[in-house]
Parts: structure tokens; C-alpha cells; sequence
């Protein structure tokens, strides 16, 4: 197993770079299942945040490209169970961040009894408490 970084997955979603993207794309079609490629909770929330706020992906594009992630049999996600129900809670939000749902539900899993924030969007989309 490989660990990839936010830009090599970027560069193999986006297609944008004639120099990288091709590199990305090569490796990432050489994993397997018997060597997968590791995408960390991390990385998985930079890459939202990247194809959103860099490339003014829709949400529904960006949730697209998270479950595309999660299914591949070439791809270990850390912490799969967290990132599928971030993903099913970020679908039904109108516009909060994929980063807070996968926040949210990684303390869910781990037994937070709450999330708080300041963040009043995640508090009032994704049931966080609003700290004040």
C-alpha cells in the first residue's frame, strides 16, 4: 500500500496539469486491490475543499468524486464508515462543508455524545452545537 497526498488525487480528478496529471493517472491505474493506495481522513477532506474552493466544483460533482473514492477496490479510505455517513450527510445539506460533516460524524463514531463549533452553518446543518 501507498499513501497518496491531496494534490496526486487532485491531479488525477482534475485532468488539469499536462505534466502531473498524467503521472497521477499512471500510478493511480497501476494500484489493486493487493496494493491499494491509502487516502487518509485528511487528505479526503482537502480534496473537497480543494475541488470546491479551487475549481468551483458543484456539490453534487464533489460528492460524486468522494463516492467514486470511497467504492474503488484500489483505494484504502481511513476511516471508511465515517467518510460514507459524511458523505450521506453532506448530500442532504444545502451548504455546508464536506471537512465538518466528516468532523461530525468521526466524533459520532468514536462516541462524542456532541460536536461543538463555532461554526453556526455546521451547527444548524449538521447538528453541531454552536458554542457561545
Amino acid at each position: 500500500m501507498i499513501g497518496l497526498d491531496t494534490n496526486v488525487v487532485v491531479r488525477f480528478l482534475a485532468q488539469d496539469d499536462e505534466t502531473q496529471s498524467p503521472v497521477a493517472t499512471r500510478l493511480i491505474n497501476r494500484l489493486t486491490a493487493v496494493n491499494p493506495g491509502f487516502i487518509s481522513a485528511v487528505v479526503l477532506a482537502e480534496i473537497t475543499w480543494v475541488l470546491s474552493r479551487a475549481y468551483k466544483s458543484s456539490r453534487d460533482d464533489i460528492a460524486a468524486a468522494v463516492e467514486g473514492l470511497l467504492r474503488s477496490s484500489e483505494l484504502v479510505v481511513e476511516n471508511a464508515p465515517a467518510a460514507y455517513r459524511a458523505l450521506g450527510v453532506y448530500r442532504g445539506a444545502a451548504s455546508a462543508e464536506y471537512a465538518d460533516a466528516l468532523i461530525n460524524e468521526t466524533a459520532a463514531l468514536a462516541g462524542a455524545s456532541e460536536t461543538v463549533t463555532f461554526d453556526a452553518r455546521a451547527a444548524s446543518e449538521l447538528g453541531m452545537r454552536l458554542l457561545r
